[in-house]
Formats: C-alpha cells, sequence, structure tokens
C-alpha cells in the first residue's frame, strides 16, 4: 500500500545486528543468548526486527504471550522461545504444539503444568520483588521444584528477573535468595539457567551456574551506557503548516494553548493520539534541525509545536530523534524508557533500513 502521510518510524536493522553482535561478543561464555521480542519488539514491530537479532547472534527469543509465541514459530521453526508471563490452563496444549518454554512462578502454578506431557516448563525465580510472587525461602522452592520433577512435563530451566539493577545492594541481595532458595537442587541438570538482563549483565559479573543472559532493551539500544551500540530507531514526520497567533489567541480543543504575546508561531505535525502518540507528550521538545521546539496540543490526529519564524512547511521534525532522547520522553510522561515506542500503533508506518 502506497504511504501517504510523512509521519514514519525509522527502524534500522543493521544496528540492531551489530548490536547483537557486540553484545554478544563483549559477554562470553554463554550458551543461551535470549533475544526478547515481546511486545511486537518492544514497539518496534515485524520479523525482520527478530531475523536481525538472529543473524547477530541471539539463539533463542523471549516473549510474554501464547500468541506472540506462536506467530514466532510459525516464522521461526527451530529457535527456542520462552513465555515470561504464566500460561492459563487453557493455554497449555496449544505451548505442547508450538514448543515454547512456559513458565510457572508459584507452586499452584506448577500443580497445573506438572502433568502436562510435553510440556517444557521453566521457573521465574522471586528474588524478593517479583511482580509473580512465588517462593523465597529453600523449602518452599523445593517443594514446587520437587512437583515439576516428578511430574511429566520437562524442567527445562530457571531464570531470576532483577528489579532494582543500578542499586547493586538490592541486586545482590537478589542473587543471594536465589543462591539460597536454590541450594538443595542441582542446577546443572538444567537446561537453561538466568540471572542477567539488559541492566544486570553490563554491571555484574557472570555466575558460574548460569548458561543463560535475556538481551532486551540493550538491543535496542534503550537505557544502555554503552557508547559502541547504535541507535536503532527514530520518529519523524514533516511539519504540515505553521500560522501565526496573536496574544490571547487559543488552538485546539478546551484551548489546549493560548499565546502569551503576538507574534507566536504554531507547527501542525500530522501525528496525534489516535497513532499511540499520546497527550502526555504536550510540554516535551522534539527537534526541528539542531533546535528543540515544544509540543503545547495534541489531538487524535495532529501535534501542535510551538516554533518561531524560521520554521516553515515540509521542514522534518523529530518526534524520537534518538534512543538517548527516549531517555528525555520518559522523564518527562514519568513512565518507562520504551513506553514512546510500545505505545505507537499500527498506524505509524514502519520503514526498516540496513
Amino acid at each position: 500500500m502506497d504511504i501517504y502521510r510523512p509521519t514514519k518510524a525509522t527502524i534500522d536493522l543493521g544496528a540492531i545486528r551489530r548490536n547483537t553482535n557486540k553484545i554478544i561478543s563483549k559477554y562470553p561464555g554463554y550458551k543461551y543468548y535470549t533475544a526478547v521480542v515481546k511486545a511486537d519488539c518492544y514497539g518496534y514491530r515485524g520479523n525482520k526486527v527478530v531475523k536481525a537479532m538472529i543473524d547477530g547472534g541471539a539463539n533463542s527469543l523471549a516473549v510474554s504471550l501464547v500468541e506472540e509465541g506462536i506467530t514466532l514459530r510459525e516464522e521461526f521453526p527451530d529457535i527456542t522461545i520462552l513465555l515470561f508471563n504464566p500460561v492459563p490452563i487453557e493455554g497449555l496444549n496449544a505451548c505442547v504444539n508450538h514448543r515454547l518454554w512456559v513458565t510457572v512462578a508459584t507452586k499452584e502454578q506448577a500443580i497445573q503444568v506438572a502433568n502436562v506431557s510435553g510440556l517444557d516448563v521453566i521457573i521465574r525465580a522471586n528474588g524478593g520483588s517479583d511482580i509473580f510472587g512465588g517462593p523465597t525461602t529453600r523449602d518452599a522452592f523445593e517443594d514446587m521444584w520437587s512437583i515439576l520433577e516428578n511430574g511429566v512435563c520437562n524442567l527445562k530451566g530457571i531464570y531470576l528477573h532483577s528489579y532494582n539493577a543500578e542499586e547493586e545492594s538490592e541486586t545482590l541481595a537478589e542473587y543471594e535468595t536465589f543462591e539460597n532458595m536454590t541450594a538443595g537442587v542441582d542446577l546443572s541438570k538444567l537446561e537453561f539457567v538466568s540471572i542477567s538482563n539488559s541492566l544486570t549483565l553490563p554491571r555484574y559479573s557472570k555466575k558460574n551456574y548460569a548458561n543463560g543472559c535475556r538481551l532486551g532493551n540493550i538491543i535496542y539500544r534503550i537505557e544502555s551506557e554503552d557508547v559502541e551500540l547504535e541507535h536503532t530507531f527514530c520518529l519523524s514526520s514533516e511539519i504540515s503548516n505553521v500560522f501565526e497567533l496573536k496574544k490571547g489567541q487559543s488552538v485546539a480543543y478546551s484551548h489546549a494553548y493560548t499565546a502569551k504575546q503576538d507574534c507566536e508561531y504554531i507547527a501542525t505535525v500530522p501525528i496525534g493520539f489516535g497513532d499511540g502518540f499520546s497527550k502526555t507528550n504536550i510540554g516535551r521538545t522534539v527537534y526541528i534541525g539542531t533546535k528543540k521546539y515544544t509540543i503545547v496540543a495534541v489531538t487524535m490526529d495532529i501535534t501542535l509545536i510551538l516554533v518561531d519564524e524560521n520554521i516553515r512547511a515540509k521542514d522534518k521534525v523529530l518526534l524520537i530523534k534518538d534512543n538517548y532522547h527516549l531517555d528525555e520522553i520518559s522523564n518527562h510522561i514519568h513512565g518507562a524508557t520504551e513506553e514512546a515506542i510500545c505505545a505507537l500503533n499500527k498506524r505509524v508506518y514502519r520503514e526498516y533500513i540496513d
């Protein structure tokens, strides 16, 4: 289909492939390098992104939903696929049929999956702050382990998710909880043992018992301080129109913006909350050329930017300039760093470059 609106998200597949390869080279010694591609690759969208990661060296994938796993399995028949979220009992047979590794976090979930023949199961360990709960003591963990080990399912692995990687004391406490909890079982019997994610991998040494790491934000160059990694995403558009406001004159619904003086200039850009470009963007800056300008209103299809007399129709606007800009945006919207990209829906055209 021809695309007539100039608004587009540009995804650099070459950068994603090279980032994956650089990370694997920088952190050697793992059997599994798991690319996290949930939420349709964090909003980057499409199996082209997944393939770039695989071409870069990722040898397993992780998603959250059964539906995501099934879609990936159709395209990538041989790769290991993990599901991060526990699966309702109605979805377990589909996981068997599509060879998806199912997460269990609690004893109750372990009981549900233990007697499903052919089901591959992975334990989500609780270091103390896990969103799914789960045991944190050795006895309670061993009880869950015993249920799975004595069932007819296939116990494939275990992973720990850290929730405050920047705080060393909290992360080391999570590791200690994990090690104390699992001390009574033989982790070497498992195919996959992972305690590292994008934020802990660069900060903490590899544990001898760990043979897997999960590569999420770091592949996309989100929340990463590694200057060797490349930016992978840009959201751009063009100025449709520029008009002048006089002091006291208002624009948009409910007088979203009122001019504070004469000769103020407003530029319209064809993107809005109907595209997933939220009204929380009001007040943050975008780039036109090298200069920053402020968003003053967001409607369903149009965003209004306060500019100056130098801006003209057809000027390029960088709504998300690069992955550094995401940090600024997340601080403004009080959201997760990847949230601004994940929110963009299918109305926003994705352009893939290499």
